[in-house]
């Protein structure tokens, strides 16, 4: 946790600015790449200093994520209901981690700590293509005009 911690911290304090000037898409998905690489690497593991590696790289991957998938909520979002959508994404990401736990204990108890990583290499991979998904909508919604200007003209 430490490796993983340390990476998770040096990087947002360091470019947590990156995503609001890069582009959030751009961003998460390059962070679901590197936190699913360094997930492979724990699975894969042969000894400690790899595991290490693995947690170091996996805490560089997670850090600008949520930053990043925030810029980009926010964007689709009108002004006055910015608070309330990102409360809603927090919240959102709180179940997650509660419901995590018990399912990847479950799934330690039964295959073994590695299969934990496992699943946890494949998730952000799969995250990769919801990003990607995501990001094609949100570019053919907003074409014509900026979201900002979309939501400004809807009545309320």
């Amino acid at each position: 946790m430490t490796c993983f911690g340390l990476a998770y911290a040096l990087l947002r304090l360091l470019f947590g600015h990156v995503p609001d000037r890069v582009g959030g898409y751009r961003i998460a998905i390059l962070s679901l790449a590197v936190e699913s690489v360094g997930l492979a690497l724990l699975w894969l593991a042969p000894n400690e200093a790899t595991a290490l590696a693995g947690a170091f790289v996996a805490g560089l991957g997670c850090s600008l994520l949520f930053p990043a998938l925030a810029v980009e909520i926010l964007k689709l979002i009108p002004a006055q209901r910015r608070g309330t959508a990102l409360g809603g994404f927090v919240a959102f990401q709180d179940v997650s981690y509660g419901v995590t736990g018990p399912i990847t204990g479950l799934l330690a108890e039964s295959f073994g700590y590695a299969s934990v990583f496992l699943l946890g290499a494949i998730a952000p991979a799969l995250g990769i293509v919801v990003v990607l998904l995501e990001q094609k909508r949100a570019a053919v919604a907003c074409d014509s005009q900026s979201c900002e200007h979309r939501f400004r003209n809807r009545s309320a």
